[in-house]
């Protein structure tokens, strides 16, 4: 009987040294997060914390190996569970927090797909309209344009002319070429990021039924040991409470940075001045540069003054700045949930302030300036051309452009079907 009770006195002091750091690293409760930049580093301190509190418990765990003896089996097994149970929530962590990156670089490779694929289809246009008017006018030989002009200079200026045209269309063939190798590394590339993707999802899940299996297990035997010690039980729920209480928060931290970056609602209006027209929305329409033609346009434009600011419509990450020959100056922004905003043809005339406001890789808030209106790239004069990408969907018209009058806020401007 006196073996008996010091096995149980000897586990209560286990448990005591255990759970008795958590009382005094526990945060106290912040005031909910704004923004995105808050939400995270918020996150970042709670996940510390967590990390500290596990790291703890297995040195601990590792320096109570010696009273195996006085407390008996039951003791040591719940020992080995709690490690389990800790090294399993830890991998858990550790594989959401990469395939949160590789669905975040899953996107950014859908979105410069989309981006190669706008060039590549205005080129191969382009190479089309030349190779007509090639043809047609095929039988023109140096005597007949000799003998159409008016004078020498006149036919020079017609000779020039043509070997410009056939001179174009052969650069036309390169930058189709060169589109075509850029989609087949970007296309290699999504497909190795999606095959990593799957594999540390297949491990997450395998993990979380592991941990379920691993607490019930844990909770069985705990029961099973049915100490008297009513303060030792009391202490046990309320320090385990603590070490719940923290993984709560975590838990309602990453639902609101969700929240901030998935939702498609609460788009703001992208350019800031109240003298505007949109020129242009989602859908087919006369090809700008061959009214003869239609082209299907992927996005809205909001026709404005040069130099207009440019703000972004929800906070996000931003992953591309620079030069695109189609969307000329350009801005990208990842919002989570596959989302992305493209904002194009941006001005980069100014000597007085940049060219872009932020830059890749920076987080952004709604309503942020990241350029100014401009007409660079494929494009008939001052405006922003604004293009929603959701990686989810996808027509054979559009790809994975969606219709920017689905986010954007009513009032602004008599939204097409």
């Amino acid at each position: 009987m006196k073996q008996i009770i010091k096995r149980f006195v000897l586990f209560a002091l286990c448990f005591s040294v255990i759970f008795g750091s958590f009382s005094a690293v526990a945060p106290t409760a912040t005031v909910e997060a704004r923004t995105v930049s808050e939400v995270e580093n918020e996150l970042k301190e709670y996940k510390k914390l967590l990390s500290d509190i596990q790291s703890e418990l297995k040195n601990i765990a590792s320096n109570i190996d010696d009273l195996e003896d006085k407390s008996g089996q039951t003791t040591e097994l719940m020992i080995q569970y709690q490690a389990e149970i800790d090294a399993l929530e830890s991998e858990i962590m550790i594989n959401e927090a990469i395939m949160d990156s590789y669905d975040k670089k899953r996107a950014e490779v859908i979105t410069q797909i989309a981006s190669v694929e706008e060039d590549y289809d205005y080129h191969v246009s382009m190479y089309k309209n030349l190779m007509q008017f090639i043809y047609e006018n095929s039988e023109t030989n140096a005597f007949e344009l000799l003998f159409s002009s008016e004078d020498l200079s006149d036919y020079l200026t017609k000779r020039d002319n043509f070997n410009d045209i056939m001179n174009t269309a052969k650069e036309l063939i390169k930058d189709i070429e060169v589109s075509l190798a850029d989609l087949e590394v970007l296309n290699s590339e999504l497909a190795a990021t999606q095959e990593k993707y799957d594999e540390y999802l297949s491990g997450l899940n395998k993990s979380k039924l592991e941990l379920d299996t691993k607490i019930k297990e844990f909770e069985t035997i705990a029961a099973e040991l049915n100490l008297n010690a009513e303060s030792l039980s009391q202490e046990y729920k309320d320090k385990n409470a603590k070490v719940k209480e923290i993984k709560n928060k975590i838990t309602k931290l990453e639902a609101e940075r969700k929240k901030l970056y998935e939702s498609s609602a609460g788009f703001i209006w992208p350019v800031k001045t109240s003298n505007y027209r949109v020129t242009s929305q989602f859908g087919w329409r006369k090809d700008p540069f061959d009214k003869s033609k239609l082209d299907f346009h992927k996005g809205i434009d909001i026709a404005c003054s040069r130099g207009t600011p440019i703000v972004a419509v929800k906070s996000g990450e931003v992953t591309h700045t620079g030069y695109k020959k189609g969307f000329g100056e350009c801005v990208i922004i990842y919002h989570g949930n596959g989302i992305s905003t493209v904002y194009a043809h941006c001005d980069n005339t100014s000597k007085k302030r940049p060219i872009y406001e932020v830059k890749k890789g920076e987080t952004v808030k709604a309503g942020q300036v990241i350029a100014y209106v401009g007409t660079t790239g494929n494009s008939t004069g001052n405006h922003l051309h604004l293009g929603v990408i959701d990686t989810k969907t996808y027509d054979k018209n559009s790809k994975n452009y969606v219709n920017p009058n689905k986010y954007l806020p009513d009032g602004y401007y008599k939204k097409k079907s």
